[in-house]
């Protein structure tokens, strides 16, 4: 018969463990500091975001309070008569 005898020495596998373990570590590690990179730049992007709709919304209220100053007439206007109820009960 054929064996196969497998000798593991103790030193090389521990090292192997530890050296594993070690670029494990590291992957990881880069790993993580690129998805934080990512987290930062999203969120400048969005206070970015956030800066311009503060900017419009500021600008239109300021455009909001010119036109109030200046209090352009509103004329309503009937359609058909059906604005006023006492049409309807005298006729």
């Amino acid at each position: 018969m054929i064996t196969l005898d497998l000798i593991i020495n103790p030193v090389i596998l521990l090292a192997a463990v530890i050296v594993g373990g070690g670029i494990g570590f590291l992957l990881g590690r880069a790993k993580l500091a690129k998805s934080q990179a990512k987290v930062l730049e999203l969120e400048k992007e969005m206070m970015n975001a956030h800066a311009e709709i503060l900017e419009v919304q500021k600008a239109y209220v300021q455009l909001e309070s010119k036109l109030e100053e200046h209090s352009i007439p509103v004329i309503s206007m009937k359609i058909n008569g059906k604005d006023n109820p006492k049409e309807k009960a005298t006729k």
